[in-house]
């Protein structure tokens, strides 16, 4: 990967019309601050909103709300929504995106910070029809268009119904035409937008583009052009329906300067096409959700295609087991087959590549026992971006199911050599870098040379006991604290407690024998004088963790972080009556989990409050509603909010049971959801280990694409002469360990993670839709990469994310492309066909038809 990219935004990018986008979009050069764009954005949203749909929307002015500057409106059903507004650096050559919330009804609508100011209108005109389109199509129960029918060509999808994007178009189209008829703008502003409408008719296949004497070709895209026409004229406003009409001939029939508008358009959109270099020469990946034949399994063949995958995986990582064990036998002592890997999966396997040995055991999303990711489909639309349909089996508002994620996640790791277990990075002693294989299936495990530079997607790193500093969350972190002040204290006692502690076994029980050491007042003494915040905060994490593991023994499988309910690792029926410390997200999650698997089961939820995003994922309310009281619930669920929550305690009843207390809350089981502490992912502990006990340094560096989005980060371990590098990227990535980033880094990423997943959104920067379209712009940045010189392990580029990018007047990074079908993406995703011209007597088909 190339680096030059991380801190600065490239002044050559500019977004055109005809140079990439193929209409008449323009941005300047990005020398124009974000915020000035998002006060321009500001001021253009009413004017969009009134001017063009009146009818539809009723605007209310702008609020303030906790820190959230938003626009207040209602529909013409009096329901209410919100649309915040945000200057953002946008993937690839998008415009515009919006992230259309039909759950909560609080959207976002995100513009490029290098758009040009007089282009903002046009953006939003197209944003605003989109978002009203998913959410007028969502109160229907219908999915989105399988393709857009706005496309140029004659290829034609096999019904003629217009997509979310194609309605974008539509406002776009409407707000040129205005600008064309309106006699307060200056004449070259009218001129301008007339162009501009122009182009965008020749791109959305509005008017025939083959040559006059081509008669046949000229025949068969009139004809498309017709039903484009006739499906989107009901759409249209009267003066945009007048002015397309009058647009939309074939260039031999417009005027001589509207002809030489649509040719110089043609000239410089072709020479772009021309100019763009292949993404990549990997073989196709198998499409998630297909049958053998290339038609999409329906709903009701979910369950049998996610167990068909899950066996193909099984088969697949075998091979790849057999073969591996194979060659390592056929080498000679020390040495070990080589191969470029892949450590984690989830969501990153949108950007699998399928040359490069994955390692991944199958964990998360197929052993969480909870029913749903928390969003619905429509929350995470985006996903069709990278070729996995998310509308294919559910309904919009519903919550994607696990069966469709394991779907789609053991179709893409069984498209290349995979095993199923976890691998550590570690050094042979001739210093090179090894993979140390654990197959889940229990046979022994099998070791790897790495080739090039390893890609760990492990995901977020374990919740933390309670009460535990955060700046010293674990044990051993406390005991490298605490070794660091007994040997600065130097007194014979307190470098004898030094080395006690150092020689104390690992694992449970030795938070409190470490206490038992640090008892003798003389070494407390010399511990009680450092003035420093870590000494008193590792003795906090000693002290919490001993009382852990305390009330585990006395009430073993009561006492549980939340990862383990997620991973299954537990009893539901254990309890009746379940005390959950936390309100975040997990905590959310593990409720529904034990109220789901044990109908006797009563959930107390304690701690400070809900956050923002948790009130617009589509899970939090829907489940307060059904189980707590205060939202007209059943009552199995009580939350108790504005609690600071410390160590875990235990308290004994008369009979002598052990209950389990949070604050002023007791109950008969304890789930601890308090959050993580950000550290580097477990696979590479051993190079940081070597790095450090070495005297080297760890060194971690952002990693960005030439479009500004946040890749993942680099981790460099270096002694002397000698470097070994590890690329982090998902979740894990979305946490910057502490002893490796700065604190600039930090921020820098908490507002990159803010624009990436905005909380009205309902999604999060660690969760599966952002994880998913990090990992194809990864793969994305490395086939790039390549192809502009060798790189060893940045090779291919996932096929179906680049089949699968929206054909869009806006977005598309292939203008004036024709219309294809977006992979799986229900029962309409045929191939695309070109129409037969109308016969003698007959007229073009309605819609539909």
């Amino acid at each position: 990967m190339d680096q030059d990219n991380d801190a600065k935004r490239p002044e050559e990018i500019v977004i055109t019309a005809t140079d990439v986008l193929g209409t008449s979009f323009r941005a300047d050069s990005g020398t124009r601050a974000a915020e000035r764009v998002l006060t321009d954005a500001e001021a253009t949203l009413p004017v969009v909103v009134q001017g063009l749909y009146p009818d539809r929307l009723r605007m209310h002015g702008l609020a303030e709300e906790d820190g959230r500057r938003f626009f207040a409106l209602s529909d013409e059903g009096g329901r209410t929504l919100t649309i915040r507004l945000e200057a953002a650096s946008l993937p690839e050559r998008t415009v515009a995106r919006t992230f259309v919330n039909t759950a909560s009804d609080n959207h976002v609508v995100q513009v490029s910070d290098r758009l040009a100011p007089d282009q903002i209108g046009r953006a939003l005109s197209h944003e605003v029809n989109e978002l009203l389109s998913v959410r007028e199509r969502a109160a229907r129960a219908e999915a989105p268009a399988a393709q857009d029918l706005l496309a140029r060509g004659a290829t034609l999808p096999e019904r003629h119904e217009l997509s979310d994007e194609d309605l974008g178009r539509i406002g776009e189209l409407n707000y040129l035409a205005a600008r064309v008829n309106d006699n307060t703008l200056p004449p070259d502003r009218r001129a301008e937008a007339g162009a501009e409408l122009s182009q965008l008719i020749d791109h959305t296949g509005l008017r025939p583009v083959s040559p006059a004497e081509d008669t046949a070709s000229r025949a068969v895209e009139q004809y498309a052009a017709n039903i484009r026409a006739d499906t989107i004229r009901p759409h249209l406003t009267t003066e945009a329906a007048r002015t397309v009409r009058e647009l939309a001939h074939p260039v031999e029939r417009l005027s001589a300067a509207d002809a030489q508008v649509v040719l110089d358009h043609r000239a410089r959109a072709a020479e772009v096409r021309a100019a763009q270099s292949p993404l990549g020469t990997s073989p196709s990946l198998p499409l998630p959700g297909m049958r053998p034949d290339g038609t999409p399994h329906t709903r009701e063949e979910l369950s049998a295609a996610s167990n068909e995958a899950a066996r193909q995986r099984t088969t697949v990582g075998q091979e790849t087991l057999d073969q591996l064990r194979a060659e390592a036998a056929s080498l000679s002592d020390g040495r070990y087959p080589q191969r470029q890997i892949m450590i984690g999966g989830g969501g990153s396997l949108a950007g699998r590549d399928p040359d490069v040995l994955l390692v991944d055991a199958r964990g998360r999303w197929h052993v969480d026992p909870i029913k749903g990711i928390v969003q619905s489909a429509d929350q995470v639309r985006h996903l069709r971006e990278v070729g996995w349909n998310p509308y294919q089996f559910g309904d919009p508002k519903d919550r994607v199911s696990l069966s469709t994620l394991q779907l789609w996640e053991d179709t893409a790791a069984a498209s290349g050599p995979l095993v199923d277990g976890r691998a550590t990075l570690s050094l042979s002693e001739e210093g090179r870098l090894l993979a140390e294989i654990t197959p889940m299936d229990g046979s022994p495990p099998v070791r790897v040379e790495v080739v090039g530079t390893p890609l760990v997607a492990t995901g977020v790193p374990p919740e933390v006991v309670p009460g535990v500093d955060r700046q010293v969350p674990t044990v051993a972190e406390a005991t490298e604290v605490l070794s660091s002040r007994l040997t600065t204290s130097g007194t014979p006692e307190a470098l004898e407690a030094r080395d006690r502690l150092a020689a104390l076994p690992a694992g449970e029980g030795r938070a409190a024998a470490s206490l038992e050491v640090l008892a003798d007042p003389r070494v407390a003494d010399a511990l009680d004088t450092s003035t420093d915040p870590m000494v008193a905060g590792a003795r906090t994490t000693l002290e919490a963790t001993a009382k852990w593991e305390q009330a585990s023994a006395a009430a073993p499988g009561r006492v549980l972080l939340g990862d383990e309910v997620g991973d299954g690792e537990y009893d539901p029926t254990v309890a009746d009556n379940w005390v959950i410390a936390g309100i975040g997200g997990g905590a959310i999650a593990n409720t529904e989990i034990i109220l789901e698997g044990n109908p006797n089961a009563r959930v107390t939820m304690v701690g400070t409050a809900a956050p923002w995003v948790l009130h617009n994922d589509s899970q939090y309310l829907a489940m307060r509603r059904q189980y707590d009281a205060e939202l007209g619930g059943n009552g199995r669920l009580v939350t108790v909010a504005n609690q600071r929550l410390g160590a875990i305690e235990t308290v004994r009843t008369p009979e002598g049971e052990v209950r389990l207390k949070a604050q002023h809350v007791e109950g008969d089981a304890y789930v601890a959801c308090l959050g993580r502490v950000a550290r580097l992912p477990q696979a590479a502990d051993t190079l940081d280990q070597w790095a450090r006990q070495q005297g080297g340094q760890v060194r971690g560096e952002l990693l960005f694409d030439k479009n500004e989005q946040y890749l993942g980060y680099r981790l460099r371990f270096q002694v002397a002469d000698r470097q070994h590098t590890v690329d982090v990227t998902g979740a894990a990535s979305r946490m910057l360990p502490g002893n490796v980033f700065s604190r600039d880094d930090m921020a820098r990423l908490a507002v990159i993670d803010r624009k990436t997943a905005p909380a009205e959104s309902g999604n999060v920067a660690a969760g599966f839709m952002a994880t998913a379209i990090q990992g194809n712009n990864l793969a994305k940045h490395r086939a790039e990469q390549t192809s502009q010189g060798p790189s060893v392990g940045a090779r291919s580029v996932n096929p179906i994310a680049a089949t699968a990018r929206l054909q869009s007047g806006r977005k598309s990074s292939t203008p004036n492309s024709p219309s294809r079908p977006t992979p799986g993406t229900g029962a309409a995703n045929q191939p695309p066909h070109s129409p037969r011209p109308p016969q003698p007597g007959n007229s073009p088909g309605a819609p539909g038809r």
